[in-house]
């Protein structure tokens, strides 16, 4: 593969700048705000050069934008303004909520464009491994087909997918990811307020948790769900309910009840099945 200019030095860069220099590709450059980001991870992956957005004069044939979702346009703006030409070259970004559609300024003058979403979570200063993550693709056809070919150097593995769909499955992978999270922060302050102890919690519910999630991947969320709700226990519900219902947790009963409804609508389903 051709050497390729990484602009974005955070959680997402990282890990895709690594994953390329572990891969055998040549990190021409890397660009960040300031550059400080850009310099230290220079360094990892002995990149020619390395410095802030401001000080960019030039990129390789293959560009990735791995910035925060609302600066993407911005910096494409910058592409066309600081680069001596764009023809020819490649530019994804990583955005999974948006479409190639915010790089339209590099396209107008001569770039092909794409996205290029690995639907995984990269926590900040860690490396994280794309091997067999799926990921999202679309654009025009040599930038989908750059995509494609840097899956393969990631062994991850590639589906198309419309500008249109990209903000719902983005948004599903929020539910999968942040607010799974969220839940389980919900779980250790109910459970805390019950008298159990943080240190003792994750090893209670740690193995109800690592089982349904195993449960739903090897078959389905209608499949795995269990509960209270799935049994038809209104009792049950209603005595959650009134507990929750004390001052300290109070703030909970509408998520609880959200989520009551659509856990009886998937019963529901589950029943049909």
């Amino acid at each position: 593969m051709k050497p390729i200019t990484i602009i974005g030095a955070g959680a997402v860069g990282h890990s895709i700048a690594l994953a390329l220099f572990y891969g055998g590709v040549k990190i021409d450059g890397i660009y960040s705000l300031r550059g400080k980001t850009a310099r230290a991870l220079s360094k990892k992956v002995k990149a020619r050069i390395s410095g802030p957005i401001s000080a960019l004069s030039d990129v390789s044939e293959r560009v990735i934008l791995c910035v925060p979702d609302k600066e993407i346009a911005s910096v494409a703006t910058i592409l066309t303004q600081q680069c001596r030409s764009l023809k020819s070259r490649i530019v994804l970004h990583t955005s999974g909520a948006h479409s190639s559609s915010e790089l339209l300024p590099v396209k107008i003058k001569g770039a092909s464009i794409g996205s290029f979403h690995p639907m995984q979570t990269f926590p900040a200063n860690k490396r994280i491994s794309l091997k067999g993550v799926w990921c999202a693709v679309e654009g025009e056809r040599s930038a989908l087909k750059f995509a494609k070919q840097l899956a393969k150097i990631f062994h991850a593995q590639t589906f198309t997918i419309s500008k249109e769909e990209k903000v719902l499955y983005h948004a599903a992978g929020v539910f999968a990811s942040n607010y799974l999270v969220t839940l389980l922060s919900v779980v250790e302050r109910i459970a805390i307020e019950s008298g159990i102890q943080r240190k003792n919690l994750w090893k209670i519910y740690g193995n109800i948790i690592r089982q349904t999630l195993e449960n739903v991947l090897s078959s389905s969320p209608a499949e795995a769900l269990t509960g209270p709700i799935a049994r038809g226990d209104v009792e049950t519900v209603a005595g959650h309910l009134e507990a929750l219902s004390g001052k300290k947790l109070n703030y909970l009963v509408p998520l609880y009840s959200a989520l009551g409804i659509e856990t009886a609508r998937l019963a529901r389903k589950k029943k049909i099945r």
